[in-house]
């Protein structure tokens, strides 16, 4: 009997792909380190955390957020850290049985003592029990020490996952929010290379989203993430990947359906959005509907509807830049030098490519290949700019 629950964001129905086996690859290495390159909602997270799932290894999740200007980016880290580490604590599990022993040991001071003369971190180094550590705030813990207290805090783990024949992972993701205030995250990151390079046990995995940002923490000579693991892409999925993935779950379900192109077909490729679309068609049919290019384009119109609009980033574009954005959220990795693109645009190249840079810098649209764009949150664009979708030629 089929099951009227939309099934796109069950994990026994995951969408695998090609990069769940080069990830593997990687993270199954001697000194495992892997950098994360893809769009928003392409699938990072998801696919890091399936592998540790799947194979049973700890995970700790530092997920960076923006960081206002007035903290300092190694306190910021080192609280989430301290967070993961004490959720693993509290697992009850060997590994974290093991790193609160270390922590708790006498010669803790000597390795934080150890590290700040190995590095030369620059700032005030006092001793701190445990306990206190425990109520350091954000704000309390200065730059210097704090990046001094997230190489100790790593080097711990390392050895507990020694100790306890564990290969944990440690997920920096959306990394690249740390330069966000002028680079001022960059020390902090170096912090982190310095120290995790010898690791054997500790895999590492860095992730993200902003292609122009990221590539300042891997590309040049004083980038801390040079030569450093390898780095996987996450490329945008096909319409065949789509359809092949959710067409038989609609089919299942009782839906007729041959394609979701229609649906998925202004979505950039990025699976967070996809599942979003696919979840809303599936709740606006019942068994035995026929799902048609008109639904499919209802169900996107409707997801769009229910968006919080992206704010001054959109109503602040001038007419010329707003056309630009409209062009390639319906036309997402198609260049808008092209001639159909021109033919609408009516712009010429440099007023285009004044336009993308601005675009680009209010995170609007990512690039990923030269010359072919995509809007960063597709959907909350549409609620935004609220396009007439699929009637391109509008105003």
């Amino acid at each position: 009997m089929p099951t009227d629950t939309p099934p796109f964001n069950e994990i026994s129905h995951r969408l695998r792909r090609s990069v769940d086996d080069k990830l593997a690859a990687l993270l199954n290495g001697e000194k495992a380190v892997a950098r994360l390159v893809g769009p928003r909602r392409i699938g990072k997270t998801e696919l890091v955390s399936t592998y540790a799932r799947e194979t049973e290894a700890p995970i700790l999740c530092v997920t960076i957020q923006p960081i206002p200007r007035d903290l300092g980016a190694g306190p910021v880290v080192l609280a989430i850290l301290e967070r993961e580490i004490d959720g693993l604590v509290h697992s009850g599990s060997k590994l974290g049985t093991a790193v609160e022993k270390m922590a708790n040991d006498r010669n803790k001071h000597e390795t934080k003592r150890e590290i700040k003369a190995k590095f030369t971190i620059p700032g005030d180094f006092g001793s701190l029990s445990a306990k206190a550590e425990k109520k350091r705030t954000i704000k309390a813990a200065g730059v210097g020490q704090a990046d001094t207290e997230i190489a100790a805090s790593l080097r711990r783990l390392e050895l507990a996952a020694m100790a306890t024949n564990t290969r944990p992972i440690v997920f920096f993701d959306e990394i690249q929010e740390l330069l966000v205030n002028d680079d001022a995250g960059m020390p902090t990151v170096w912090v982190i290379r310095n120290e995790a390079q010898h690791h054997t046990s500790c895999r590492y995995v860095f992730a993200g989203s902003n292609q122009r940002l990221f590539a300042k923490l891997q590309d040049g000579r004083q980038a801390p993430l040079l030569n450093w693991g390898s780095e996987l892409g996450i490329p945008p999925l096909t319409t065949a990947e789509i359809d092949a993935w959710a067409v038989p779950l609609f089919r299942k379900g009782g839906r007729h359906i041959s394609t979701l192109a229609s649906a998925t077909g202004l979505l950039a490729g990025k699976i967070g959005e996809v599942a979003e679309v696919c979840t809303r068609l599936w709740l606006d049919s019942k068994m035995d509907d026929v799902l048609d290019e008109a639904v499919q384009q209802a169900a996107v119109r409707a997801v769009a509807r229910q968006q919080t609009t992206l704010g001054r980033q959109t109503s602040d574009l001038t007419h010329y830049q707003m056309k630009v954005l409209r062009w390639i959220v319906m036309n997402p990795n198609v260049s808008p030098y092209t001639k159909p693109a021109k033919a609408f645009l009516d712009l010429n190249d440099g007023t285009v490519a004044t336009a993308l840079t601005t675009l680009m810098n209010k995170e609007l649209i990512e690039s990923y290949a030269p010359n072919q764009f995509v809007a960063t949150t597709p959907l909350k664009v549409y609620a935004s700019i609220n396009p007439d979708l699929w009637h391109k030629d509008s105003a």
